[in-house]
C-alpha cells in the first residue's frame, strides 16, 4: 500500500472512530483530538435533536410536488477543521435542483398549458411561490441529464429553458408570468444552456451505466434464482457488484436488496419493474431514480466543497413518490467531506443486508484494488449484455 493511501485510511478510520461516538459533544471533542491528523475535514451530523436550523429548512410538500434535502436539515450540526468548540453564526443557503417532472410543470405554468391529469395547477403554483418565498437557488442539471438520454424535441426543449429563465427573473409566480419579457442577457443563457444540453445528448454516463448494470441482474437474479432463499440472492448481487463490476454502492446495494426481499418500504420504488411488456424501458426509469438521490448527494458535495463559513443545503425537487420512498427509506446520518472527497454515513449499512463474513470481509479488504480496475471497465458494453439478456427473458415470460 502507498504512503498516501495508507495516510488516507488512517483519517478514514479516525472519521468512523468520530462517529462512533454517543453524543454530539463527544463527536466535537473526539474531533479536535484528530484534527491535526485529519487536515481539510468537515463533518455535518444529521441526527442532532438540539440543532437551531430552522423549520424553513424541513422537507415540504403540497399536493404531490415535494422538497426534499438529503437528509432533515433541522437537525443538522456542523464540526470542521476550521473551527474550534466555540459557538458561532453558520451562513446557510439553500439550493434546489428540479427532476424532469417538475420542470415540466413548471414550463406548463409559465406557457400557460394544462398539466397533467392528476396533478393540481393551484398546488403546483403554491409550490414553486414556496421556492421563491424561501430563496432556494434553483437548477435543472439532473433534469437537463434526463431529458438528453430521451427522444427531444429542440423546439420544446428551448421553449422550456426560456420559461426556467423567466421563473428565475421572477420573485412571484401566477397565470400571466409568462407575459414577462427576457433580456439579451436572458436570451444569451438559455443558448448556453441549450448548448450544454445538445452536447450532453452524445454524453457518455458512465455512473448511471453502472447503476443500470446493477439494477438489471438484481431483477434478472429475483426473477430467474427462485430456488435460492433472499438472502443468497443478495449475496450474489453483491459479489456481482464487486467482482464483475468492481464497485461496492452501499446505497443503491441497500434499495435493490429491500427490492429482492420484497419489503414493502421499497414497494413503490420498484413497482415499475412488476410490469413485464416494457421491463427495458421500466428498468431504465428506476435506475433515474436511484441515479438521482445519488447526484443530489454530489451536489451537496460540490455546493461545499471549500467553503469556510458558508454551507449550502441541496435539495431536490420532484413529484415521483417512488424516487421519494427511496430518499426517506435510508437518509444520511453523517456527510463527511474529507480532502474534497465525499463519505456518505446512511442509516442502514450493508451489515443490515448481509450477514456474509468473507462478503463484509471482501468489501473492506480490496478498496485500492477495485479502485484502479474500474477504471478499464465499459460499463456501456455491460449494459448492452444485460440488456440483451432482459430482452430475452421477456420474450419466454410473455410468450
Amino acid at each position: 500500500m502507498e504512503q498516501q493511501d495508507i495516510r488516507q485510511q488512517i483519517k478514514q478510520n479516525a472519521i468512523m472512530d468520530i462517529l462512533n461516538e454517543p453524543s454530539t459533544y463527544n463527536k466535537v471533542m473526539k474531533f479536535q483530538s484528530y484534527k491535526s491528523i485529519l487536515g481539510d475535514c468537515k463533518i455535518y451530523l444529521f441526527d442532532e435533536e438540539m440543532s437551531n436550523i430552522d423549520d424553513s429548512f424541513k422537507n415540504y410538500k403540497i399536493g404531490k410536488c415535494g422538497i426534499y434535502g438529503v437528509s432533515d436539515y433541522t437537525k443538522t450540526w456542523i464540526i470542521d477543521s476550521y473551527h474550534g468548540t466555540e459557538s458561532r453564526y453558520v451562513e446557510i443557503g439553500k439550493t434546489i435542483d428540479f427532476d424532469l417532472n417538475v420542470f415540466t410543470y413548471l414550463n406548463k405554468i409559465i406557457q400557460g398549458k394544462r398539466i397533467n391529469d392528476g396533478i393540481n395547477r393551484l398546488d403546483v403554483i403554491e409550490y414553486f411561490n414556496y421556492i421563491k418565498k424561501n430563496e432556494f437557488q434553483c437548477g435543472i442539471t439532473t433534469a437537463l441529464m434526463e431529458r438528453a438520454t430521451k427522444p427531444i424535441d429542440l423546439n420544446i426543449l428551448s421553449e422550456m429553458l426560456i420559461s426556467f429563465v423567466r421563473f428565475d427573473n421572477m420573485n412571484y409566480i401566477d397565470d400571466n408570468c409568462g407575459e414577462i419579457n427576457l433580456c439579451e442577457n436572458d436570451y444569451a443563457r438559455v443558448k448556453r444552456m441549450y448548448d450544454m444540453e445538445i452536447g450532453l445528448i452524445n454524453e457518455k454516463y458512465g455512473q448511471f451505466d453502472l447503476l443500470c448494470c446493477c439494477v438489471m441482474k438484481a431483477f434478472l437474479i429475483k426473477e430467474k434464482e427462485k430456488s435460492i432463499s433472499a438472502d443468497k440472492k443478495i449475496e450474489m448481487l453483491i459479489m456481482y457488484c464487486l467482482y464483475d463490476l468492481s464497485c461496492f454502492i452501499e446505497k443503491e446495494l441497500i434499495l435493490l436488496a429491500l427490492y429482492i426481499m420484497d419489503d414493502e418500504k421499497v414497494k413503490e420504488t420498484f413497482q415499475k419493474l412488476n410490469k413485464i411488456s416494457k421491463i427495458e424501458e421500466n428498468i431504465l426509469n428506476v435506475t433515474w431514480d436511484l441515479y438521482h438521490i445519488r447526484l443530489i448527494e454530489q451536489i451537496f458535495l460540490h455546493d461545499n466543497m471549500n467553503k469556510i463559513e458558508r454551507n449550502i443545503f441541496s435539495y431536490y425537487a420532484t413529484a415521483d413518490k417512488g424516487l421519494t420512498d427511496a430518499m426517506n427509506m435510508n437518509p444520511l446520518k453523517a456527510f463527511v467531506i474529507l480532502d474534497d472527497y465525499p463519505i456518505p454515513f446512511h442509516s442502514v449499512g450493508v451489515e443490515d443486508i448481509c450477514q456474509n463474513g468473507d462478503i463484509l470481509l471482501e468489501i473492506r479488504s480490496n478498496v485500492l484494488f477495485r479502485k484502479e480496475k474500474i477504471k478499464g471497465i465499459d460499463f456501456s458494453e455491460k449494459k448492452k449484455n444485460l440488456q440483451s439478456e432482459i430482452h430475452e427473458f421477456k420474450i419466454k415470460r410473455m410468450n
